[in-house]
């Protein structure tokens, strides 16, 4: 487990050297988060400390309410100090493209905040192992996971995630420490 001042020597040398490496984030967290301010502060801070002169791309997920506030994060992050930021979200469903009786759709909403839509190859996986399915995913295509996950939590689709991450030896910056 990382500790966030370690993050910026670690990603910043991945980043500036030759070739213009693009660093992948991916954002893990329970669906009701405490301090919420606190925590879109932290990730505010991260994304301040990994400021380097190539892209950063970050995975976020779409189903709680960590998700929200690192959206929120990556969005205030990207219009405010960073453009070159890219902000992906994970869709884990096609009725996140259908259009909603007002005629948007979700995938409209985050496309229209500056943000790209991502959609894993599900159609074979069982509906109610998608999110888990795209978690792991996540943690495959990324070098940074960040996450808010209570440890004490019996069992939650974040918590395998970040199992999963470990076992990946990907580096884990947990929030809810």
């Amino acid at each position: 487990m990382l500790n966030i001042g370690d993050i910026s020597s670690i990603l910043c040398y991945t980043i500036s050297g030759e070739g213009g490496i693009m660093e992948t984030i991916a954002f893990f967290g329970h669906r009701t988060v405490l301090n919420k301010e606190k925590i879109k502060v932290k990730i505010t801070n991260i994304l301040k400390e990994l400021n380097c002169k190539n892209p950063i791309r970050c995975l976020v997920g779409c189903h709680g309410e960590f998700d929200d506030i690192a959206l929120q994060a990556c969005l205030e992050y990207k219009n405010t100090i960073n453009s070159n930021l890219i902000i992906s979200v994970v869709l884990t469903s096609l009725t996140f493209l259908n259009k909603q009786e007002y005629g948007y759709s979700r995938a409209d909403y985050y496309n229209d905040r500056g943000c790209e839509t991502v959609f894993y190859d599900l159609e074979e996986v069982y509906y109610k192992k998608r999110i888990t399915y795209t978690n792991k995913k996540m943690v495959n295509d990324s070098d940074l996971i960040i996450c808010y996950v209570k440890k004490n939590s019996y069992k939650s689709g974040a918590k395998t995630a970040i199992n999963y991450a470990f076992k990946q030896n990907k580096q884990v910056v947990n929030l809810c420490e």
